[in-house]
């Protein structure tokens, strides 16, 4: 059998609950030159038996159970490594398409660029916290300055990108197709990211090649309720937000893939200073590290523990902490010293003419 156009990669993990769903909604394609290639890893519900059901009917379905877990990032890699298409769609494992998904992207890439979005529904699963449904709403709505715009130049993205740092504009991967070629020339999905590990992969191709949008809800992206505790929302928060925006606002700054955002970002004006962005948020972030210390006696996660991992791989973290924080010491000195100053001139106006007053504070400034 010759390679498909497409592979439909579905990376999985403990997802039986809605796995039939899925693989229906892919099935269902008008489009039909595509493999379906599930990776699962190392699931302990039924999903390799509802994967291996559907395979059996179909011989378009291949399934492959990783020999260890390679946690969500790994497991992505994994799928684009073993895969055959030369374009790769990815499915959450929850997710669904519109049957004329994959139709309407091969259509599009007839415009010449190697990544292609769809715009998305989102499905709330019963107990979704309203605070998140308006997180993905607004996230949703940052389209708008794009929904006129099929495609989109790499001058166009970077911009977008810098106007928004951090915020997935695009969405998550079951509304994104990519050319096979984009993984060989620029890398692989980066596994120190937790929560923005798609759009960071999405930026780092588009600001050289620019993208393709398609204004059609052609996707459907199931957000799950969340019975986490206060603890662990904010650990998660911090983990997968706080860390991410660092790192991310590391490599706009320093990485060697992101010389054009760097270039555009001189080019605006206001010029936009994406290492002082860095440094600002990685002193935030070991603030908040200090900050919360003592969440080891109660949780394994620590803020403190988590900055740490990922410095090893991020060096120069620390390190402008550290610049940073010498800073802000200097800065509190000076306040300190300023209100000193006040304190000083406050109590001798009360007692000495203003000439005995400027020759007490011009020793004591000596």
């Amino acid at each position: 059998m010759p390679n498909p156009l497409v592979s439909v990669c579905i990376p999985t993990y403990c997802g039986g609950e809605y796995l039939r769903e899925c693989l229906d909604s892919v099935l269902a394609q008008t489009f039909l030159d595509f493999e379906v290639l599930i990776v699962d890893d190392r699931s302990t519900d039924r999903t390799v038996e509802i994967a291996e059901e559907y395979a059996a009917k179909d011989d378009r379905i291949r399934v492959i159970r990783n020999p260890e877990n390679l946690g969500l990032v790994g497991n992505w890699n994994r799928c684009i490594e073993i895969s055959a298409g030369e374009w790769i769609k990815f499915v959450f494992q929850d997710d669904t398409l519109a049957p004329t998904c994959l139709e309407k992207m091969m259509a599009a890439t007839q415009l010449g660029k190697p990544i292609i979005y769809c715009h998305r529904n989102f499905i709330f699963e019963a107990g979704t916290d309203e605070t998140l449904q308006d997180f993905y709403r607004t996230h949703l709505s940052v389209q708008n300055p794009l929904s006129d715009t099929v495609e989109i130049s790499a001058r166009q993205y970077a911009e977008l990108t810098l106007q928004h740092i951090g915020v997935n504009f695009v969405g998550e991967p079951t509304s994104v197709m990519l050319h096979r070629s984009v993984f060989i020339q620029f890398g692989s999905f980066n596994p120190h990211l937790i929560m923005i590990c798609d759009f960071e992969f999405y930026t780092r191709v588009a600001i050289h090649t620019g993208i393709v949008q398609i204004p059609e809800a052609l996707a459907n992206f199931r957000v799950h309720g969340s019975a986490s505790s206060a603890v662990s929302k904010a650990n998660r928060h911090y983990r997968g937000w706080v860390l991410d925006g660092v790192i991310l606002s590391h490599d706009f700054a320093f990485d060697t893939a992101y010389v054009p955002i760097r270039t555009v970002a001189r080019q605006l004006q206001p010029q936009i200073d994406l290492a002082q962005i860095f440094q600002e948020r990685a002193f935030a972030a070991w603030n908040i590290a200090q900050r919360e210390r003592h969440l080891t006696e109660v949780s394994d996660f620590s803020p403190h523990i988590e900055l740490e991992k990922v410095s090893q791989f991020y060096p120069l973290i620390p390190k402008i902490v550290e610049l940073d924080d010498l800073a802000y010491l200097k800065a509190k000195l000076l306040i300190q010293w300023d209100r000193s100053i006040l304190s000083i001139k406050h109590s001798l106006k009360k007692t000495l003419p203003v000439t005995q007053i400027k020759a007490k504070l011009a020793a004591f400034s000596k």
